[in-house]
Order: C-alpha cells, then structure tokens, then sequence
C-alpha cells in the first residue's frame, strides 16, 4: 500500500471537484472525482474550521469515539466502471472491522480524525499520474489557492 495525503480539492475544466491524493515522499497524485458536497466536507476537514452546531463528520467522530472504536485507516482499494471504492478500517477492542464507503466518505472522516490513508499498489501504479518539477510547482500554488476558497463553491445546492 502506498500512504497518501490530502493534497487539496480542485475543480477541473467542467467544474467538477477533484480530489487530489498526494504519494507521500513521492511524486505520484491521484486523483478522485468527488460530489460538491464531499467536496465541501473535505475541506472543512482539512481547514478544522468550528462551527456552531456539529457537521455530519462531527457526529460520526462522536459516535465511533463513544462506542470505543477508532478509525485506524482509510485504503483506496480499487476502481470498477470509473468509480473509486475504498475502505474504512475501524478497530474496537480487539476487533478489526473493514467497512465499505465511498472514497470522498472515507477521505473526509480520516482527514478530520487525523487517520492514515492508503491506496492499493496496483491502483496507484495504474491510476496515479507523476508529476513534474513545473507540475510540482503548480500544485504548491493551487495548495496556497485552495484556502482561500469558499467551501460552498463547489457546487450549486439549490434544487
């Protein structure tokens, strides 16, 4: 398994957030189409913004830490049909439980639960794109833009 990091959550040519997942000490990123709302969890995650009432994140924080568990980590395990799986990795007491979320899921409470995540060998070696000295710098410079975007611009909620 490859340990990754939360390089930041762009948009692309269409306006579609990008979750961009970094090889750590290396110069792999993969990334992962996310919804806007994923999107937006992910980056308040990151930034550990409070807020006045609890978040979806918060509450599930709450609930694996009140019964005892703790999220060990986050593996990017596959991708089938142009969509990610991964896993999430609880324990409690002696048990080990994998459960199955969707990647911007897992991504957002591993951020905000400060919790290691992984991807498959074979996927980032399939998927993960190398990334040059002049794509490094860029990726440094859409970092630095990243805070300070609004979470609420990655999509149109209304319906």
């Amino acid at each position: 398994m490859v340990e990754v990091e939360v390089h930041g959550v762009s948009l692309d040519l269409n306006n579609a957030p990008v979750l961009l997942l970094r090889e750590k000490g290396g110069q792999r990123v993969l990334p992962i189409w996310v919804g806007p709302i994923e999107a937006s969890a992910i980056t308040y995650a990151a930034r550990r913004e409070p807020f006045e009432r609890p978040l979806t994140l918060d509450v599930i924080k709450r609930i694996i830490e009140t019964l005892g568990g703790k999220v060990e980590r986050v593996i990017i395990t596959g991708l089938k049909d142009n969509t990610y799986y991964a896993n999430l990795v609880l324990s409690h007491a002696d048990d080990v439980i994998s459960i199955d979320a969707r990647p911007s899921d897992s991504v957002a409470i591993a951020v905000h639960l400060r919790a290691p995540i992984f991807v498959d060998d074979e996927l980032m070696d399939a998927q993960g794109k190398e990334i040059s000295e002049d794509e490094e710098t860029k990726l440094d410079e859409l970092k630095d833009n990243l805070r300070d975007i609004d979470p609420e611009d990655f999509g149109d909620f209304r319906l």
